[in-house]
């Protein structure tokens, strides 16, 4: 029977690394959407830095947002 629970940890392992590589994706993505709406905004408008910070700002909150309900979903299992 060891080889079940060599299975379940390597299985363990494996979620854990693929959660970690999720939620740093969610957060960079984020990050880069509002980055590159806030620029395009500018670029159009000539408002340049407001939208690209404003947007940077929305982009931040979005991932953080994303990473705290991944933790909350992740923890409840």
């Amino acid at each position: 029977m060891p080889e079940d629970n060599d299975g379940k940890s390597k299985f363990e392992a494996y979620k854990k690394f693929y959660l970690l590589g999720t939620v740093g994706m969610q957060l960079a993505v984020s990050i880069l959407i509002g980055l590159g709406i806030g620029l395009a905004l500018d670029r159009w408008l000539g408002t340049k830095p407001w939208f690209m910070l404003l947007f940077l700002i929305f982009g931040v909150a979005a991932g953080f947002l994303n990473v705290y309900r991944t933790a909350m979903k992740e923890g409840s299992d």
